[in-house]
């Protein structure tokens, strides 16, 4: 799947097939900081006539990326990427139009599958945890609010409940 994600001198292009978004823009933008006490950056952003426009990154007391998001015309969309303070990744979710969509996922330190959860225009379908050594430890499934499947495994992926719910 084609996917490009490029902010700069006002030129935005975000790009992904897998989310069917193509946006390119080259509007003038505003770019303000948020800064520690101790004069480094918390936070650089870009602003279109004060909503966020281009790339939102943040950043730890050490300078270390801690996220980076993409808008266009304050509105969420694409991958957004957050990261431990070892600069390993800690997620990538996906959002159109300000709300989750498709596959999130979220890592533990040591890189591997922690949770994986799929959103429909920001409504929660379904999801999968993980031990860290990969094997599943939950899976569930839901209708609008309610719990309609729900799997618990041990440590070794063996059954430990199986539960099915009707609405």
């Amino acid at each position: 799947m084609l996917e490009k994600y490029f902010f700069e001198n006002d030129k935005l292009i975000i790009l992904d097939e897998n989310l069917d978004i193509n946006i390119s823009s080259s509007l003038k933008v505003e770019l303000k900081y948020i800064f520690y006490s101790t004069g480094s950056i918390k936070a650089k952003m870009h602003y279109y006539k004060n909503v966020l426009h281009g790339t939102s990154s943040f950043f730890d007391k050490d300078n270390n990326l801690i996220s980076i998001s993409y808008y266009y015309l304050g509105k969420k969309f694409g991958k957004s990427y957050k990261y431990y303070k070892s600069k390993k990744l800690y997620s990538i979710e996906q959002y159109i139009d300000d709300k989750l969509e498709k596959e999130q996922k979220y890592f533990y330190e040591n890189g591997s599958l922690k949770t994986c959860l799929f959103y429909i225009e920001g409504v929660l379908h379904k999801g999968s945890l993980f031990y860290e050594n990969k094997k599943i430890k939950r899976s569930f499934k839901l209708k609008g609010n309610k719990v309609i499947e729900n799997k618990l495994f041990d440590i070794r992926e063996k059954p430990i409940d199986e539960s099915k719910f009707k609405l």
